[in-house]
């Protein structure tokens, strides 16, 4: 099968391989991957800049595909089964983390596309305990974004504490924004959204999907247009991992405020800890996600309660796999999905 293998470490050093179709083991299965998105992950696994790999490895988590092959003591899935499935290939079970549900912590946590082979290629071997059924009528490109869409759950479900009514801020309208946004409000929260000059289209389609108000950070009184909405956001999802974001939502959030770090950032950034101090803000940060926030985001996928078709804005071919990454790293559109 044809594969994108980080083969070593270091920037760069990514390429399409031949390799053999792997075999499912016990309690395992075989997806032909029908799609797999681009994660910011996968750019800073390329780059080699501030995400964990284990090279050589096969990059790619955000996977929906079909059951290739059942491996020895797998009852309750079948072959042609549509799925998609959780990252984690291995955590220990054992640990603190692991007894209590959060095996996104746990020490011994090996995920696809980074820990071992990922769904960047034409087949795929998981867990079947992983495994999740795509609803009917919903696309394989799509349905990969039922991971992306699990981190954002998580994210607004377990971290922030919404309340029908509370006012949201959320910089960086890129895919994990975009999907952040659709969590809020599901709690009927008033969602400002903000991006760069370069993020016009993205804010025109967080308007359409419920943003009560979109700013670019290059408008005039920008922090006095926040607080004019409700005197200012109570909770705010970073989304871009950019140092400005994070400055713009800790000095936008009201006294007593919550802020959530969910995208990833490609270098330290410096926090005022005295300000979260004398204002009360409450600083936390989310990170993959648990079992449960993927069974949250299948049923809100069934019943239609995110609108995925829009953010997914282009599709390639694998062996177009350099040009997608490079439209991801432009700012191109939005989503990027390869079809292995």
């Amino acid at each position: 099968m044809i594969a994108l293998l980080k083969h070593s470490a270091g920037s760069g050093n990514v390429a399409l391989s031949e390799l053999p179709i792997p075999e499912p083991g016990s309690g395992e299965v075989c997806i032909r991957v029908m799609a797999c998105g681009i994660c910011g992950t996968d750019i800073h696994i390329l780059m080699d800049d501030s995400y964990p790999v284990r090279p050589p490895v096969i990059l790619g988590h955000e996977l929906a595909g079909v059951i290739a092959k059942v491996g020895e003591g797998v009852t309750e899935w079948a072959q042609g089964a549509r799925v998609v499935s959780e990252t984690y290939y291995k955590t220990c079970g054992t640990c603190a983390y692991c007894k209590t549900g959060r095996r996104n912590l746990c020490g011994e946590r090996l995920s696809i596309g980074s820990g071992v082979n990922g769904a960047m290629a034409e087949y795929v071997v998981v867990p079947a305990a992983n495994l999740h059924a795509i609803p009917a009528g919903v696309g394989f490109a799509e349905a990969s974004l039922t991971e992306p869409l699990a981190c954002c759950i998580q994210a607004v479900f377990e971290k922030a504490d919404l309340s029908p009514g509370d006012t949201v801020i959320l910089t960086g309208p890129g895919p994990i924004g975009l999907l952040c946004l659709q969590a809020a409000l599901q709690f009927d929260c008033r969602c400002i959204v903000v991006g760069t000059p370069k993020d016009e289209e993205r804010l025109k389609l967080a308007k359409s999907l419920g943003a009560e108000l979109t700013l670019r950070t290059d408008d005039a009184d920008l922090l006095e247009k926040i607080a004019a909405l409700e005197g200012g956001p109570l909770t705010a999802f970073e989304c871009s991992g950019a140092g400005a974001a994070v400055e713009l939502c800790l000095t936008a959030l009201r006294k007593g405020g919550r802020y959530v770090q969910v995208g990833l950032s490609a270098a330290p950034v410096p926090v005022d800890t005295t300000r979260l101090a004398l204002r009360e803000l409450t600083m936390g940060g989310t990170f993959a996600q648990k079992t449960e926030w993927w069974d949250k985001s299948v049923r809100l996928i069934k019943h239609r309660k995110v609108n995925l078709s829009p953010i997914v804005s282009h599709t390639y071919p694998l062996v177009d796999w350099e040009k997608a990454f490079a439209n991801v790293i432009a700012g191109e559109g939005l989503k990027h999905v390869l079809l292995p």
